[in-house]
């Protein structure tokens, strides 16, 4: 979903606040892009973390802060999951730039694809993936992330 929301970012001059997208065994892909509008969570995450951070994204720095806030969490159980990142960022951070490298941080969470490598998470399981931010002035360069996770029985 990356580079189609900076394409369309960079296009349009427009800036994403939440973007959505489910992987399907489907003949045809589809997009839709509309204003964001406030809803009520219908039924709570299986499970719940809040992490922060204080470093680049860009940094290895950033994805060890996250994975050591998640290293008491519990590996979910194999099958595909839903996931919900929400993003609280200062101002002049690019949230867009958080996805891949938080989602590589989520080892604790989603299993690894190998033991030696922590930042190559089972991330192939995300069947629905949401992402979300929020600008909060008074965070100037950390980022506060709440992930949501649901399990999805295969």
């Amino acid at each position: 979903m990356f580079p189609l929301a900076d394409w369309i970012s960079k296009r349009e001059g427009r800036r994403f606040v939440s973007v959505w997208g489910s992987k399907r065994r489907v003949g045809t892909s589809r997009i839709c892009v509309d204003q964001a509008r406030s809803v009520e969570e219908a039924v709570p995450p299986h499970r719940s973390y809040s992490v922060r951070t204080s470093a680049s994204s860009q940094t290895t720095a950033y994805k060890q802060q996250i994975y050591e806030q998640l290293d008491h969490a519990a590996t979910l159980p194999d099958g595909p999951v839903s996931l919900r990142l929400r993003f609280s960022v200062g101002p002049r951070r690019n949230w867009l730039n958080l996805w891949k490298p938080t989602i590589d941080a989520l080892g604790p969470i989603l299993g690894r694809t190998a033991p030696e490598k922590p930042w190559h998470p089972r991330d192939g399981r995300i069947v629905d993936l949401s992402l979300h931010c929020r600008v909060e002035p008074s965070l100037g360069n950390e980022v506060a992330i709440t992930i949501d996770v649901d399990h999805q029985p295969a």
